[in-house]
Formats: C-alpha cells, sequence, structure tokens
C-alpha cells in the first residue's frame, strides 16, 4: 500500500487484503481515492472493506472489482497524480502511480512463470521500458519489493541489461542468467 496527501484528497495505492489493512485505511481521515494497481487479491483484497469517494484500475482489475474507472492512457489528474497504463507480464492491465519524485509501480517489474520459470515477455519488456523512462519520479516503488524505494536508474539499468540479452526471434526471456 502506498499513500499520497494532495490538497484535497488521499490518495491509496492498493488497498491489500489484511483485516488489519483495511481498518487502518478506513481510520485515515478525509476523501480517498483508491487506485488498484492490478487485479491480484493481495493489492484489491480489501476493495469492500475500504471506504473511498472513487477508484482506478486497469480495464480488466474494473471488471474483476465490478465497477470502477478503468485507466487506459495516461491521466494527469489536477491534483498532481499521474496514472498510466503499465506493461507487464506478471499481471494483465498494471497501471502505475506517479506523484512528485516517486512512482508507485506494484508489481508490475515482477516476471511470469512459464514452465517452472521465471520469464519476461520481451516485446512487454520493451513497452514497458519505454513508459519507465517517460517517467519524471526519481524513485521507483515497487510492492514487495526490497528495497521498496529503487532509484530510478537502477531499475531501468538493470530492466535494459536483462532486455539486451534477448535472442532474434525469442517471446520470452528467462529473468535470471546463470
Amino acid at each position: 500500500m502506498g499513500l499520497v496527501q494532495t490538497d484535497g484528497m488521499l490518495w491509496i495505492y492498493d488497498v491489500g487484503a489484511s483485516p488489519a489493512a483495511a481498518d487502518a485505511i478506513n481510520g485515515l481521515p478525509g476523501k480517498k481515492t483508491v487506485v488498484l494497481s492490478h487485479f491480484h487479491p493481495d493489492h484489491m483484497g480489501n476493495l469492500e472493506q475500504v471506504e473511498y469517494e472513487a477508484f482506478y484500475g486497469g480495464a480488466f482489475t474494473c471488471k474483476k472489482a465490478g465497477g470502477g474507472i478503468a485507466v487506459s492512457r495516461e491521466l494527469f489528474l489536477p491534483e498532481g497524480v499521474h496514472l498510466f497504463p503499465l506493461p507487464s507480464v506478471h499481471a494483465k492491465g498494471c497501471i502505475g502511480m506517479e506523484y512528485g519524485e516517486y512512482a508507485f509501480l506494484g508489481d508490475a517489474l515482477y516476471p511470469a512463470v512459464k514452465a517452472g520459470q521465471a520469464v519476461y515477455n520481451v516485446s512487454l519488456l520493451a513497452q514497458q521500458l519505454q513508459v519507465l523512462k517517460g517517467l519524471r519520479a526519481e524513485w521507483f516503488l515497487v510492492s514487495h519489493g526490497k528495497p521498496f524505494a529503487q532509484s530510478r536508474e537502477t531499475v531501468i539499468s538493470r530492466l535494459e541489461k536483462l532486455y539486451a540479452q534477448r535472442v532474434p526471434g525469442q517471446t520470452y526471456l528467462p529473468a535470471e542468467r546463470n
């Protein structure tokens, strides 16, 4: 979960799945808008338990949740919040949220597992790099990541090195090479 306080709104990026997380969110004062990074239960499980004014998600996430405002293109909102689709092999329809020096990326940077191996789709990785390079944020916040805050330069460099290992005609690229 991530929180951004603007003048008139508390933006909540992902709502978690534990009752304690829902209680913590509901205990925060003020109007709330939820942004769901993707449809996995550990990121949107508390949606029905959380009080909010509106929520944004990718089209697939909104379909799974039974509503919401689908983000299919970049949105620059008046509060200074930037929502954007983020191509990912990990989950269909990921979206990110940028505010100031920070970009919340959820699980979008993670690989998928195909036949027991962690892999990236080469085409989606190229698209993801293009989006990340277009962000202004200096810090990328990665769910479950250690560290949670990673420098823009470090993340892009790591993904570029991985992308450089692609082989012509290859659809998937192993997440780690031995």
